[in-house]
């Protein structure tokens, strides 16, 4: 049995997408056949997720495995691209600060003030300071 809801990406940072309906399957009533006909539709091309949670509220979606990929990948271009970007503005203000020779902060200091990823990287960058974290 499913139910119709309106979905919302309020967990992603930025994101612009619009309301759109779902229809969720209560959890409960999630069964071994709904898995096999959804992987019969994959199999056979369709990319329509099952979504399903409790009380009518979406929580968790099954996608084709080629989907998955795809958002893993978006995501780590996007994680790159926020990188470069925070380590550009490090350049930056260092740059700055050296021209104007004043008493500078620290690299943990300015990273803190660019945000949670330089937050992120500062809280990393103490907690490892010879930067021999495995990876």
């Amino acid at each position: 049995m499913t139910h119709n809801s309106n979905a919302h990406d309020n967990g992603t940072p930025d994101a612009d997408l619009p309301r759109f309906p779902v229809n969720v399957v209560p959890a409960d009533q999630l069964g071994r056949e709904d898995l096999a006909t959804i992987l019969n539709l994959y199999r056979r091309g369709q990319v329509t997720p099952l979504i399903f949670g409790d009380d009518n509220k979406p929580e968790a979606a099954i996608i084709p495995f080629a989907a998955f990929v795809r958002l893993m990948k978006y995501d780590h271009a996007a994680h790159v691209r926020a990188e470069g970007a925070f380590q550009a503005e490090i350049s930056r203000r260092i740059q700055e600060s050296d021209a104007s020779g004043e008493a500078g902060m620290t690299v943990e200091e300015l990273a803190e003030s660019l945000g949670p990823l330089g937050r992120h990287w500062a809280e990393e960058h103490r907690a490892d300071p010879q930067g021999k974290r495995d990876e």
